[in-house]
């Protein structure tokens, strides 16, 4: 059965249907997504298994039990019912959008200035300013951050290059070596190509860096270093401006880390700005 056959399934109901019938792994999973099935939508494959008292791969085979090829196509289903249930708060609903938009911005950014170790941001833009290759990698939405940190690695003097085709990314995260520097972007830590390609560079010797709004998951427990961002997304707010804005404002912080401890940093910002002078009326 295909993740989209089954999207328009009453999950919940059939969840509680079935689970008397499960195994004791699989109904300790099925007893925590009926106790409180909306915090199952931020969380990942490893935080649920964690908070259910079970394994990542009790996780995939309760959803197959349930008829779903994945976790994340689970969970899109989960929450397709959920807001077909629930209408919008009042107080939501009676804002307009920009006023939404602009506090969710503002929140995810606060969020993440309480959430971020400034030990941690140094370490890597220590680590990127040394490192002889950095290779930059995210997929889907996560493309965006990854595109931006190769821009502002480029003004402060580092060669970075930035990938967003998974078999791309795998090629090059292979390739790499001691020495070298991989910094991976994935919202919920759990995106299939990024964890590829983040295990190759490790396999390969290469400092392992993230950028993610998760705290557990696949991708972290693979990083040297986590720079975690804040505003998680659900199968529905996959892209969504607060958690990607709490990406950027990570790679602008390791941008000025870079910058405040690195005349040579400060010399290509002017020399890259210099570069590009002629290119505008």
């Amino acid at each position: 059965m295909s993740e989209t056959s089954t999207i328009g399934r009453k999950v919940l109901a059939s969840l509680r249907a079935a689970n008397p019938g499960l195994s004791p792994a699989l109904g300790r999973i099925g007893d925590y997504v009926l106790e409180g099935p909306e915090r199952v939508l931020s969380q990942t494959v490893t935080e649920l298994a964690e908070a259910s008292g079970s394994s990542e791969a009790s996780v995939i085979r309760f959803c197959r039990e349930q008829g779903f090829p994945s976790f994340q196509g689970f969970k899109l289903a989960l929450a397709t019912e959920l807001a077909s249930a629930q209408p919008a708060r009042a107080e939501e609903a009676g804002r307009h959008a920009l006023f939404r938009i602009v506090d969710r911005a503002v929140d995810a950014l606060r969020q993440t200035e309480d959430l971020l170790d400034p030990a941690a941001v140094e370490t890597v833009a220590d680590r990127l300013r040394a490192a002889r290759r950095v290779l930059v990698f995210g997929v889907g939405a996560s493309s965006i951050t990854a595109r931006y940190a190769q821009y502002k690695l480029a003004r402060v003097g580092l060669q970075a290059v930035a990938h967003d085709d998974p078999h791309m990314a795998a090629m090059a995260t292979a390739a790499l070596a001691e020495g070298d520097v991989a910094l991976a972007v994935s919202s919920s830590g759990s995106t299939l190509d990024v964890v590829r390609a983040a295990t190759l560079a490790k396999e390969a010797g290469a400092f392992l860096a993230a950028i993610t709004n998760r705290s557990r998951s696949p991708l972290t427990a693979l990083a040297d270093m986590v720079l975690l961002a804040s505003a998680p997304e659900t199968p529905l707010t996959g892209g969504a401006l607060a958690s990607k804005i709490s990406q950027l404002v990570i790679v602008d912080m390791l941008f000025e880390t870079i910058a405040d401890r690195d005349p040579a940093a400060r010399d290509a910002i002017r020399r890259t700005a210099q570069a590009v002078t002629d290119r505008g009326y």
